[in-house]
């Protein structure tokens, strides 16, 4: 099995955060408060740039509040404080990559997928993910990725269980293939360094590498599975029993703000772009839906036990809150 070396931070990250949660007071906690007009005031956190404006967007256009909910967009740095924050009562919603989700469900946390976030493309020219090398560089196709480095944002988690998935796909062995981490923002400057031979990012970062004379070699959403639910929206399985009306309400929200976003590209372009998102008037948008896909889950849950990324597939019928799939 491959990438099986953190399998123990893994675990002791799930017990501190269960042991954090666990410290809470039991006054209201989580509990919706009363929000403008009535509204039902909701936080919802998630990883600063893309991800929160697509959620801002949604607000701005009215698509919580005529739903009766008072959103508050707050953002992380990354993704590793949002889950943490959701199951200890800091927020009620947060985003998170699928793969993030189904580690904590086999860990014990005690969340639930509410809503499905940002789905990979149908077609591989629409792709918004990639593995970018200098244009002089030897490497030509996945199989040349073989004994060389690639920069991911995280080891253990989508990048490398889809980055594998896609070099399988195309003939590649992916164990002959060296995975380091970089935090995205800084993998353009170590692949034109030559600290690292190849860079797996996402937008608006492969636009800008491209920009840069980067060249693409792999397309990993696409290659792992057309049309691959990558992120998702989370609340605690208490917050779902609780406000099942709530639950619905914001992705109901979500995907709104989903189909608006498809059918007012530019529109939502200039909205990524008032909120600092870097180059999003020419970059490959993501694609949002509301529902999840349980096609999707099936596929990541055995990836990622093919991986060594869990021992078991996780019930996807109890990480999924009920009405969530589409």
């Amino acid at each position: 099995m491959r990438l099986r070396s953190c399998t123990a931070a893994l675990f002791l990250a799930a017990t501190m955060v269960a042991a954090f949660a666990g410290c809470g007071g039991d006054d209201d906690e989580g509990t919706p408060s009363g929000g403008a007009e009535g509204r039902t005031a909701v936080t919802v956190q998630d990883v600063a740039g893309i991800p929160s404006e697509f959620l801002t967007a949604g607000v701005k256009q009215g698509f919580f509040s005529k739903r009766g909910l008072d959103v508050t967009v707050k953002t992380a740095a990354g993704g590793a404080a949002i889950i943490p924050a959701v199951v200890s009562g800091d927020t009620q919603f947060g985003g998170s990559n699928v793969v993030s989700v189904l580690i904590a469900a086999t860990k014990g946390l005690p969340i639930h997928m509410v809503a499905a976030g940002t789905f990979g493309p149908q077609a591989e020219k629409d792709d918004w993910s990639a593995v970018l090398v200098k244009d002089a560089s030897p490497i030509r196709s996945a199989r040349d990725l073989e004994g060389k480095t690639m920069a991911v944002n995280t080891l253990q988690n989508v990048a490398t269980e889809t980055a594998i998935a896609a070099l399988d796909k195309l003939g590649a062995d992916a164990s002959k293939v060296k995975f380091t981490e970089v935090d995205f923002p800084d993998m353009l400057a170590a692949v034109d360094a030559g600290r690292v031979d190849a860079a797996f990012e996402i937008e608006p970062f492969v636009t800008a590498g491209m920009g840069q004379g980067l060249r693409r070699v792999v397309s990993p959403y696409y290659g792992t599975k057309p049309d691959l639910q990558i992120g998702s929206y989370v609340a605690t399985k208490e917050y779902v029993q609780e406000h099942p009306d709530v639950v619905k309400a914001f992705r109901d929200g979500v995907q709104d703000t989903a189909a608006w976003a498809e059918e007012n590209p530019d529109d939502f372009r200039k909205a990524l772009a008032a909120g600092g998102v870097k180059g999003a008037e020419d970059m490959k948008l993501p694609t949002w839906k509301g529902a999840i896909d349980p096609d999707s889950l099936e596929t990541h849950a055995t990836l990622m036990r093919q991986q060594g990324l869990i021992e078991e597939e996780p019930p996807l019928d109890d990480v999924v809150a009920p009405g969530a799939a589409g």
